[in-house]
C-alpha cells in the first residue's frame, strides 16, 4: 500500500554530480523502498547551478548536489546551511530557492546520537565547512599544517568546544591519547595514532582491517545513509 496521498504525482529530483559516488544509488533505492512520488534523475555537470533555471519550469522536486558548494545569490538558507556557508540541496518554493546542507546535518545528527560530549581529534584534510557540525562534541582538536589553518577551523565552533591545534607528530600523538573519537577526513592515516579504546569515524573509505585496531570503526556509508534521509526530509518525507 502506498502511504503517500494518491494525488501526489511523481516529480523529478535532479541529482548532479562531478564524480561517481554511491549517493544517487542509495537515494534511488530509498525512494523505491518507500514508494515515494519522486523520480531521481542523475546528471553530470561541472557547474551544478546551470540546472537551477529548470527547477521551476519543469516542476522538479529539487536539486541534490553530490558535493556541497557555496550557495548562489538569492537563495534563502536553512540554519545548517547558514552556519556552514554551503548547500547540497536546493528546493524551489514560491519565493525562489531554499538551500540546505544535508551532509553537515547528517554529521551533526550522527555525533549527537553516538558521541555527545566526546573528545575528538580531526585528522586529514581540514574541511572548515563541516566544522559547525561538530558542535555536539565536548572538545574538538585538529592536526593541521599550520596554526593559522587549524585555528581558523576551530574558530567556527562554539568557544567551549574548541580544543588544540597540533602541528608536530608528538603533539598529534599526545592529543590522540586524550581523545575518545578520531575523525579521519582522508589521506594517509598513521597507525601509531590508533589505540584499542578509540572510536574511528572515517569520512572517506578506509581499509576495513582498521576496525581490528580500534574499539569501533564507523565507515562513510553510515553518514551517507543519514544524508539520504536528510535529503528526503528536506523534500517533506520524514521516516
Amino acid at each position: 500500500m502506498n502511504p503517500w496521498p494518491p494525488y501526489q504525482k511523481p516529480r523529478p529530483l535532479l541529482v548532479v554530480y562531478r564524480k561517481a559516488s554511491p549517493l544517487f544509488h542509495l537515494l534511488q533505492a530509498q525512494v523505491a523502498a518507500a514508494r515515494l512520488p519522486l523520480f531521481p534523475y542523475p546528471l553530470e555537470l561541472q557547474d551544478p547551478f546551470q540546472a537551477l533555471p529548470c527547477l521551476g519550469l519543469l516542476d522538479f522536486a529539487g536539486l541534490v548536489l553530490e558535493e556541497a558548494l557555496p550557495p548562489p545569490e538569492g537563495v534563502r538558507l536553512e540554519a545548517e546551511a547558514e552556519r556552514t556557508g554551503r548547500v547540497d540541496l536546493l528546493l524551489p518554493y514560491p519565493g525562489g530557492l531554499l538551500g540546505q546542507h544535508t551532509e553537515a546535518l547528517a554529521l551533526e545528527r550522527f555525533l549527537s546520537r553516538n558521541y555527545p560530549g566526546a573528545r575528538a581529534l580531526w585528522l586529514g584534510p581540514l574541511r572548515p565547512h563541516l566544522a559547525p557540525a561538530l558542535r555536539p562534541l565536548g572538545q574538538v582538536s585538529v592536526a593541521a599544517e599550520s596554526f593559522a589553518e587549524g585555528d581558523a577551523f576551530l574558530a567556527r565552533l562554539p568557544k567551549g568546544v574548541r580544543g588544540h591545534v597540533a602541528l608536530r607528530r608528538e603533539e598529534v600523538q599526545a592529543l590522540a591519547l586524550k581523545s575518545d573519537l578520531l575523525i579521519h577526513a582522508g589521506g594517509r592515516l598513521s597507525l601509531e595514532l590508533l589505540q584499542p579504546f578509540h572510536h574511528l569515524l572515517a569520512l572517506t573509505p578506509e581499509d576495513p582491517r582498521l576496525g581490528e585496531r580500534v574499539e569501533r570503526l564507523h565507515g562513510p556509508e553510515e553518514l551517507l545513509d543519514l544524508r539520504v534521509r536528510a535529503v528526503l526530509e528536506g523534500l517533506g518525507y520524514a521516516f
